[in-house]
């Protein structure tokens, strides 16, 4: 079937980025236009449109008018899709009426680290030094999921753990390496460098089982503790009403691609696992974590507008 799609009379699809160029999302779309174009000679234009948590995006997404921009599909990582229904009050977009989740595309487990120097060696030493002391850890910012992350473990520990927000990961890594702030919780894409060269030290992953991609590293709940678990992931999807046989034959045609070997190899060393789904996999992905995650941020009353 896809073979004969290859010489169907294909649209042209413009893929909208919620982020500046160069992060992993963009890095993904760009992997996709290219490979989509190569395979199933589809061209695949990436609209990085940044801002407003995702909100920017969204009203491209919504507003598109198909003779200009062709097949219109978004993607965007867990906290759009899931996570600021909560944040925001005056969310300009509803996940569920206008968007058609097509795929999951990739995850990225999320490790605690610590620099060097700390003292210390596992996520029960660090919690116990935080029932003694304040320490302060950092995050790309309010409500991202490597914030949430911290508040999950001060809860279920009674630790006293101080949220330092930046803007953006960069500034934070930089921080954790100089000592400057206790620890901090991320992804491996921005982190591997200062693992690999032994500035940081990775003492816990926050996922349900032990990382492939660092399977040294026990996981926080291996500890004893509950409920400090968050993965950061990206996937897909169409805008609304966008006809249904397009929306077929591109979900083949993307979970073909996510699943070459070299799009696969060449993720894993950025730290991203590729895993596409089928579309009923990542709706329910998607009010899994808006479900799981919903009452973390009403607890701690963190709204963005």
């Amino acid at each position: 079937m896809l073979g004969a799609q290859v010489h169907a009379q294909n649209k042209n699809v413009t893929l909208v980025v919620p982020y500046p160029p160069g992060g992993a999302a963009d890095q993904l779309a760009r992997v996709i236009s290219q490979e989509m174009g190569t395979r199933f000679d589809q061209k695949v234009i990436v609209e990085n449109r940044p801002g407003a948590g995702a909100q920017v995006a969204m009203n491209v997404v919504k507003n598109a008018n198909p003779s200009s921009l062709g097949t219109v599909l978004f993607l965007a990582d867990s906290g759009a899709y899931s996570l600021n229904r909560h944040l925001y009050q005056r969310l300009n977009y509803d996940v569920a009426t206008d968007l058609i989740p097509m795929t999951l595309a990739a995850k990225a487990p999320v490790f605690l680290l610590v620099n060097k120097d700390s003292p210390f060696k596992t996520v029960q030493d660090l919690v116990a030094a935080g029932q003694k002391q304040e320490l302060t850890y950092g995050s790309p910012g309010m409500g991202t999921g490597t914030h949430l992350l911290g508040e999950m473990l001060r809860k279920e520990t009674g630790a006293r753990l101080v949220h330092v927000p930046y803007k953006g990961a960069g500034p934070a890594l930089i921080d954790a390496v100089s000592g400057q702030i206790d620890f901090i919780f991320d992804v491996l894409t921005g982190s591997r460098g200062f693992l690999e060269d032994g500035r940081l030290r990775a003492i816990a992953a926050a996922t349900t089982e032990r990382s492939p991609l660092r399977p040294d590293v026990p996981t926080i709940a291996e500890a004893g503790i509950p409920n400090v678990a968050f993965t950061i992931w990206w996937g897909i999807s169409a805008k609304a009403g966008t006809p249904d046989e397009d929306v077929a034959r591109l979900t083949e045609q993307l979970t073909a691609v996510l699943k070459e070997d070299a799009v696969v190899k060449k993720f894993v060393d950025f730290g991203i696992q590729i895993e596409p789904s089928t579309p009923k996999e990542f709706a329910d992905l998607i009010e899994h974590d808006a479900q799981a995650m919903g009452p973390t941020i009403k607890a701690l009353e963190i709204t963005l507008d």
